[in-house]
């Protein structure tokens, strides 16, 4: 949900490739595949039920544009189970080091897609040469995977709202990020070594994130995950559709309607019954092979959705079938109906204060209630930051993080716990992350 860091994407990329130096020969260009809605890779095969949760399809190398010439990208088409409890497929993008740890260490990236098209999957973004997703998902993207490549640790950067374009639907986000891991263990042969596994997203990768966290213990035992850390996170889905509609991010709101729908057939079609005309019109345009957030976002700033130009009776929300969906996509135990996990694993929260494009309440709500019941959470809030601040300047403390605990040497602090984080500039944050990730970040924030 970085609507407004188009313009620090494009700023940053280039230089964050130059980061990276050419080692031997260079895996197919983006200009060798057909684009993913053409491209039989993305096909799901007639017997994906055959496959186990996380089977590999088919893999490929691929040369990404992020990093310039970077050793060994691999694209892996997998299996995975939506919330309807359907199998599907979705592709995941593994990023290898030139030197991996051993034993081996994986981060796992959720990217903020926040869109409903194929088109829009940082599979894509991370090959396509040209697209301006490419550069608004690269600028996070990009300082992320160069800090972890310079540790040794696998970075997976998966299709995480699977082929139906899934977006905000909590388990199928959750699962295909867990599943994604899965394949990525399986295509290396790793899987018996039981890597460490950390988590990391922001924004609409935050919540990509902590349902994946959520849904770990019950859904991927196996899977050694030693850490998740996610900022400005969407807890609640409600409220963030209160503070963005009508507003700059108006784009989010209305899209999240749409990507709830295509994850629940039921809540479809009550939209199909309360969608005016130009909601259909408006609603279909969120579908569009064009129809990416950095189009969506300019399109639709300042929308109110719930008039009723859009829904007839106006605000859908007061609809009894929406009002379930989005009640149960909530991770706030006052909120859902249904029984909210609570991860055992450290976890690393921040958020910014002054974010009007998700609420800090909801999840200083969730920090709160989650440690009432035993978790281990560190929840960093950055007074006067706004949501795009808190995610460049909010990184170093959740990279640290993320090396911590796949090192197994995080510190617990008591549940909920403010901490100090290294400042960009400082020495501790150039010690951290490398002169050149720290450079890239504050040209980011000052782009």
């Amino acid at each position: 949900m970085l609507v407004s860091w188009l313009a620090v994407a494009f700023a940053g990329l280039a230089d964050a490739r130059a980061l990276w130096t050419p080692t031997g020969s260079n895996p197919p260009l983006a200009t060798s595949f057909p684009t993913p809605s053409e491209d039989p890779f993305y096909v799901i095969p007639n017997n994906i039920s055959s496959y186990a949760a996380g089977g590999v399809i088919r893999a490929r190398t691929v040369f990404s544009t992020e990093f310039g010439a970077l050793v060994n990208a691999r694209e892996i088409f997998y299996r995975t189970t939506n919330r309807q409890g359907n199998a599907t497929g979705t592709v995941t993008t593994v990023f290898i080091p030139a030197a991996p740890l051993s034993p081996p260490a994986i981060l796992s990236y959720q990217a903020a897609e926040d869109a409903l098209n194929i088109m829009c999957a940082p599979s894509w973004a991370n090959v396509n040469t040209t697209s301006e997703q490419e550069a608004y998902l690269g600028a996070f993207l990009t300082p992320i995977a160069t800090f972890a490549l310079a540790q040794g640790y696998y970075v997976v950067n998966s299709d995480d709202e699977d082929a139906d374009s899934e977006w905000l639907v909590g388990i199928t986000e959750g699962r295909a990020t867990l599943d994604g891991i899965r394949a990525a263990q399986n295509s290396l042969d790793i899987a018996s070594e039981r890597p460490a596994v950390a988590l990391l997203g922001y924004s609409g990768g935050a919540h990509e994130t902590v349902w994946a966290a959520s849904l770990a213990m019950a859904y991927a035992p196996e899977l050694n995950i030693v850490g998740a850390a996610y900022g400005g996170t969407p807890v609640d889905l409600g409220a963030a559709y209160t503070l963005l509609n009508g507003a700059s991010g108006a784009a989010l709101a209305g899209g999240a309607i749409v990507g709830l729908a295509n994850g629940y057939p039921a809540l479809n079609a009550t939209l199909n019954t309360l969608l005016t005309p130009l909601g259909k019109q408006t609603f279909a345009k969120f579908r569009g092979v064009d129809a990416c957030i950095v189009e969506t976002g300019a399109a639709f700033a300042n929308v109110n959705f719930s008039s009723p130009a859009y829904f007839n009776g106006g605000d859908p929300m007061k609809n009894p079938v929406v009002a379930k969906v989005v009640a149960d996509e909530s991770l706030l135990m006052n909120v859902s109906s249904l029984p909210i996990p609570v991860p055992k694993f450290p976890r690393y929260e921040w958020h910014g204060l002054n974010d009007s494009t998700v609420p800090y309440e909801p999840e200083k709500i969730y920090v709160e209630q989650q440690c009432q019941h035993g978790a281990n959470i560190a929840f960093v809030s950055y007074p006067g930051l706004n949501h795009d601040e808190a995610a460049i300047l909010g990184l170093p403390g959740a990279l640290r993080f993320i090396e911590e605990a796949l090192k197994g040497a995080w510190q617990t602090p008591p549940c909920g716990q403010n901490l100090s984080t290294p400042v960009l500039g400082s020495v501790q944050a150039i010690e951290l992350l490398g002169a050149a990730v720290d450079a890239l970040l504050l040209d980011e924030l000052t782009a």
